[in-house]
């Protein structure tokens, strides 16, 4: 047994759409960090929770992986990667990755207040894909802004709230004696109860907030397109939620080249990653940094509780994708029930199309009946298919 042919067998196993890369990502971490739980190989190697699970699985039926939890190698797996100095990390202990890092002393205070502004706020909606991020991260979120000299002086626009990045950005301002140089804060989301929470917290910081009640499904408010310098998303995890969202920020944006977008995206398989990026240029924003990992939520997810921050610079080809009503699927769960999965049988291989209208409508109902072919009840989820290209 070697390396090479065992990442190749596990791959094929699990029909990863990355691929050998995707199993060698997972074995890597697992050297760095053992024993480690498998929300921690799913952050770093970015890939989703349930494929992670499904990889170690393979792994350990070919030995490389101990039965044992939390994840670790077995002595015959550690010999596999020797000479490969997995465990060699040149990652920046301060940051973390993620570019920034806060002053010490600078901004006594901050973190208490926005720890005492995150444990009043509204539960996160399920429905609405709300995961409310750390304090750390709203306090990175907006350093990162500043960094970037898109916060004093600036006019600012989030799309979507239940971070609270408007309460961080205020507060920010206050402490460094800067709220009259946020020339304009404007917040747009759908939930009632995340526009009355943010506004509380931001009275007497000394920054007004527009707060405005607004399904983004449907155009900006005319008070709001081509008005700022700055818009901050962080959008249903979804390709649809990323171009309509980006289309709004777009709408925002006042005309001319060098307008700033936040845009907070989780690691998703190649294919929509690729979407993600190609919306990202048909709309005629150019990608100016991207740290990956850098925002991190509360509660694992299946996306191990971390995405991706993208630092969006526009230009003069800067247009929406999306001007009008947006009526498809938008949110995780709409997306799920709108197309099959397609998942293997860890018997017999055969493959299985799990969803709305079919035989199975839910992978449940499938372990329920067993594998038509062998009975096995045991399913590994396969890549969605890429949709078909769009005419132009």
């Amino acid at each position: 047994m070697d390396m090479d042919s065992v990442i190749a067998d596990v791959a094929q196993a699990v029909g990863l759409a990355e691929g050998r890369s995707g199993v060698s990502d997972v074995l890597r971490a697992i050297a760095r960090a053992e024993p480690v739980a498998v929300r921690e190989v799913s952050r770093m190697a970015e890939l989703p929770v349930p494929i992670v699970a499904a990889v170690c699985n393979e792994l350990r039926q070919r030995g490389v992986v101990d039965r044992a939890r939390p994840v670790r190698l077995t002595p015959a797996g550690r010999d596999l990667l020797a000479g490969q100095h997995p465990d060699l990390s040149a990652a920046c202990p301060s940051c973390e990755g993620s570019g920034v890092a806060a002053p010490g002393g600078a901004l006594a205070g901050l973190s208490a207040r926005l720890e005492r502004a995150a444990a009043g706020a509204p539960g996160a909606k399920l429905e609405l894909d709300q995961t409310h991020c750390t304090v750390d991260t709203k306090i990175r979120r907006v350093l990162r802004m500043h960094e970037a000299g898109a916060l004093i002086g600036r006019r600012i626009l989030l799309l979507g709230d239940d971070d609270l990045i408007s309460v961080a950005i205020a507060a920010f301002a206050g402490t460094g004696g800067l709220a009259a140089g946020v020339e304009r804060l404007a917040v747009v989301d759908s939930d009632p109860d995340v526009l009355a929470w943010a506004g509380d917290q931001i009275a007497g910081t000394g920054v007004d907030a527009e707060l405005v009640e607004h399904d983004l499904r449907r155009p900006l408010p005319g008070g709001l397109a081509s008005g700022f310098d700055v818009v901050c998303t962080d959008p249903p995890y979804t390709v649809a939620g990323a171009e309509l969202f980006l289309s709004r920020a777009a709408a925002a944006l006042a005309p001319g080249p060098g307008r700033h977008v936040f845009f907070s995206f989780g690691a998703r398989r190649p294919d929509e990653t690729l979407r993600a990026q190609e919306l990202i240029a048909s709309m005629g924003l150019a990608i100016r940094g991207l740290w990956p990992g850098f925002n991190e939520y509360l509660g694992a997810g299946i996306l191990g509780g971390r995405s991706h921050l993208y630092h969006l610079r526009s230009t003069a080809a800067t247009r929406p994708a999306v001007d009008g009503d947006f009526t498809g699927p938008l949110y995780t769960a709409q997306a799920r029930a709108a197309a099959a999965r397609p998942y293997r049988c860890a018997g017999c291989r055969a493959v299985h199309q799990v969803g709305p209208g079919g035989r199975w409508p839910r992978i449940a109902a499938l372990q329920e009946a067993g594998c038509p072919r062998c009975g096995g009840t045991r399913f590994r989820p396969m890549p969605l298919r890429p949709r078909p290209a769009r005419a132009p």
